[in-house]
């Protein structure tokens, strides 16, 4: 595995475009204690459950604050913290953390419902589906848990290797009883989410050194989106993994789909807006300060973090830029934001969580429908 986030230091401040403009609400660390050393891939996205937004880092541990305050409600610390992201299902949050073991955990109170042992550090979010929670670890090992007791239903070994990985895993995907699973080997497959029977593998990374496939895939119809880190986007056949059409750009992580254009990320530091139904290019974005991030699509707006730079909000249609925020060390993780609210969770590289609002610099109002 290799360290590709590369960081440099700056300091906060706000640069406005137009009349949108960000402000800092709060910001707290969610460091459970001192750290100096260097390891800045604090990918999880900030988790909103109720009154609290849940934030692991890569360093130690993982907490909820509340949203308003941002005061610390409880911290659970683990061993190289909680790097992949948690899912929320029934107030009941669930996570894999670095220390080699799953957890199930009470939202509002922090208490330990149940933990399974992986053997393997966990890189990505579970999938909660029906009775099942799903979730692949480090070691290319997909996992059927039963979402209540943590009892194992199946087991799936990828047991093929690559000669160098980039650190990541996939997300699994749900749709219609199937299971869609990237691998580092640069195969992706489809399996029964019942029984685990793999039903097809199509290899997509088949790059010598970097056949990762650890972008979660987005269906849009009848065609599902997935990338390889150093090769392309694919549109698949849900069904028996042809390929429809493949953009020649590799990817890390997730395409978002707006309508008939997709926003896709690329390892090349660009942004490539495509025409779903045939891939074809008819925007970028250049000049990104490392890696963007997976892009967030509200209003009028598309949103997303710079590894070594800042959040930056640009106009759908233009895709001129209309603000950004720097936060220090830049981000890696996906921005979360609340149209509803007009609330804006950041979580930066130095494990600094932000709760920014994105407002009018006229008016000081909401750019769109605020409630309480």
């Amino acid at each position: 595995m290799i360290w590709f986030l590369s960081a440099f230091l700056s300091f906060s401040t706000l640069t406005a475009y137009g009349q949108p403009d960000f402000e800092r609400q709060w910001s707290r660390s969610t460091l459970a204690s001192t750290h100096l050393g260097f390891r800045y891939l604090n990918r999880m996205s900030p988790l909103v459950a109720a009154d609290l937004v849940v934030q692991g880092n890569a360093v130690d541990s993982i907490s909820a604050y509340n949203r308003k305050t941002g005061h610390q409600q409880w911290v659970l610390t683990f061993k190289d913290g909680v790097e992949g992201g948690a899912t929320l299902d029934e107030n009941r949050l669930y996570f894999g953390s670095n220390n080699g073991n799953f957890y199930c955990v009470d939202v509002l109170s922090g208490r330990i419902l149940w933990q399974f042992e992986l053997n393997s550090e966990s890189l990505t979010r579970p999938t909660v589906q029906g009775p099942a929670v799903y979730h692949v670890t480090g070691n290319n090992t997909l996992y059927a848990l039963n979402k209540k007791t943590g009892e194992t239903i199946w087991v799936k070994t990828n047991s093929a290797k690559s000669n160098m990985t980039v650190r990541g895993q996939t997300q699994p995907v749900y749709d219609k009883g199937l299971l869609y699973v990237g691998f580092s080997d640069g195969n992706f497959a489809a399996f029964n989410a019942q029984n685990g029977r793999q039903l097809w593998s199509k290899r997509i990374g088949d790059d010598k050194k970097f056949n990762d496939v650890d972008a979660k895939a987005v269906l849009a119809g009848d065609c599902l989106l997935v990338s390889s880190y150093a090769n392309a986007l694919y549109c698949l056949d849900p069904n028996n993994g042809t390929i429809s059409w493949r953009h020649e750009e590799g990817g890390y992580f997730p395409v978002t789909v707006d309508g008939d254009r997709i926003f896709y990320p690329t390892v090349s530091g660009e942004i490539h807006l495509l025409d779903v139904g045939s891939g074809k290019l008819l925007k970028k974005v250049i000049n990104i300060k490392g890696l963007p991030t997976e892009v967030v699509s509200f209003d009028n707006y598309i949103a997303y973090g710079e590894s070594q730079g800042a959040i930056v909000v640009r106009d759908k249609s233009t895709l001129s830029k209309v603000a950004d925020y720097q936060t220090g060390l830049g981000i890696f993780a996906k921005p979360t934001i609340e149209p509803e609210t007009g609330h804006v969770f950041v979580m930066s590289n130095d494990a600094n969580l932000y709760r920014l609002d994105f407002t009018d610099k006229v008016s000081n109002a909401f750019l769109w429908s605020r409630k309480n």
